[in-house]
């Protein structure tokens, strides 16, 4: 039995494992899920998966939620010598350590989406862009120690990061400021693995773009 991912295509966290599917080779099947249909409150879904969360891993008897921890264990299963996630002690808790703060980033970015699906609230949608740039910002600290996410070359890290940082970008928010951030997006968008993010992330832009702009009219 293959690998089957329950996913969203739009969702950074979804995108991320998709990057990470496609870096090592994997192939897999995708079950899609509409979450505003209530695809992932089903009893056989729920069963699978108490958290009711994308993306969501079938791989034999194994059910795996959170994205960053099917990450891992793809890499930690069938790739354990991958320089993705680096065996060395300090090595791997410097990716740990900015997988964590990925999700910091994801966090931010569903406050400014949610208010937008789900209550058409656009000042609160609007009020949650800063706290999403600060954390950019922070990002781009981090940069100026080192060339990757988490050292001299790509990690899990990057791989995980760059499906909410290039979420910022679709939806048009200012990136100029982040001048390192930037030269990073531009070298991972090079990578072949890329291209697993460029229809979700496209997706996901023009629904952000539709939606406030709608919202925006409608409040005229």
């Amino acid at each position: 039995m293959g690998l089957t991912v329950f996913a969203f295509e739009a969702s950074p966290p979804c995108r991320g494992v998709f990057i990470t599917l496609k870096a090592l080779g994997l192939e897999y099947e995708l079950k899609q899920i509409d979450t505003k249909a209530g695809d992932t409150r089903t009893p056989e879904y729920l069963e699978k998966n108490p958290q009711h969360t994308v993306p969501l891993l079938e791989d034999g008897d194994l059910y795996l939620a959170e994205s960053r921890a099917i990450s891992t264990y793809l890499v930690n299963k069938y790739a354990p010598d991958s320089d993705l996630y680096p065996k060395d002690p300090e090595a791997r808790a410097l990716v740990d350590s900015r997988l964590f703060f990925d999700v910091g980033l994801n966090t931010a970015l569903l406050h400014i989406l949610k208010p937008l699906k789900y209550d058409g609230d656009i000042a609160r949608s609007d009020a949650a862009i800063p706290a999403l740039l600060d954390l950019i910002n922070i990002f781009e600290a981090m940069l100026a120690k080192s060339e990757y996410a988490a050292g001299d070359h790509v990690t899990l890290a990057d791989l995980a990061i760059v499906a909410n940082v290039s979420t910022a970008e679709a939806m048009g928010l200012d990136l100029s400021g982040v001048p390192k951030v930037r030269a990073w997006l531009d070298k991972i968008k090079q990578l072949p693995c890329y291209e697993a993010n460029v229809q979700g992330v496209t997706q996901l832009g023009v629904m952000y773009k539709e939606g406030s702009t709608a919202l925006r009219a409608k409040a005229q």
